[in-house]
């Protein structure tokens, strides 16, 4: 809590489903969490401010929006876990479908980060969620792997602008998770869990704890890094 007593305020994309869903119901408890997606959940979390918006269009808008309506004028932490997945042979992929991709994934990482981190208070937290996918690299995921492996380049030059501030810029890569997002991909889940050290399914829990570390005060120091969380399916 802040020294009068509230919790501090925390934003977060993607808080509808998946992972996303996951840090919201974990992180409410410490942070006042404002989550924004294009459509709001169907069994909405107590202690969560739900806002509609699309990360490449109007969330920014709307996040700044509610702040303003709950008396806010800056956040600790910014969460952005929003993203699509597209898969298929690439050179079948119509253009429109890898645009698609690069337009939520990569340029809604732009558009969502750029509209709301002049709120993250100096000392802050940014966290942002790319994907396994961008070291593996496996066939028919051309497009999504290069839309997240920008946001990884992205956050390094970022953390380098906000140092100044103290604020940190830091990554999540996911190994595959069953998520909605990953429902094309179910047949290569017991191949990937043969090339975990950690020979199980991953559950959308198991990403609670490593943004925590980000946003915790122990990770001060710790900036324009990329952490895989895969069970050590990659080890580098």
């Amino acid at each position: 809590m802040t020294d009068n007593g509230t919790f501090p305020a925390l934003v977060l994309s993607g808080g509808s489903s998946g992972i996303g869903e996951a840090l919201a119901a974990d992180l409410r408890n410490d942070w006042a969490v404002t989550s924004v997606s294009r459509s709001l959940p169907s069994n909405p979390l107590d202690g969560v401010n739900y806002v509609a918006g699309d990360v490449a269009g109007d969330a920014p808008q709307a996040v700044r929006e509610s702040l303003a309506a709950q008396g806010r004028t800056s956040i600790h932490s910014l969460v952005h876990c929003a993203g699509i997945g597209v898969f298929g042979p690439f050179m079948e992929m119509p253009k429109a479908e890898w645009e698609r991709v690069l337009l939520l994934n990569l340029h809604g990482t732009l558009n969502f980060v750029q509209g709301v981190a002049d709120l993250v208070e100096d000392g802050g937290r940014i966290v942002l969620f790319s994907s396994g996918t961008v070291f593996k690299a496996p066939a028919g995921a051309a497009a999504y792997a290069a839309s997240k492996a920008g946001i990884i380049g992205f956050s390094r030059s970022l953390a380098a602008e906000m140092g100044a501030r103290n604020i940190t810029v830091n990554v999540i890569a996911p190994g595959l998770v069953m998520t909605p997002l990953a429902t094309q991909l179910a047949g290569g889940e017991a191949k990937n869990i043969e090339t975990r050290a950690i020979k199980r399914a991953s559950v959308v829990e198991d990403y609670v704890g490593p943004t925590r570390f980000f946003l915790s005060p122990g990770a001060g120091f710790v900036t324009g890094q990329t952490l895989v969380v895969d069970g050590g399916s990659i080890r580098r």
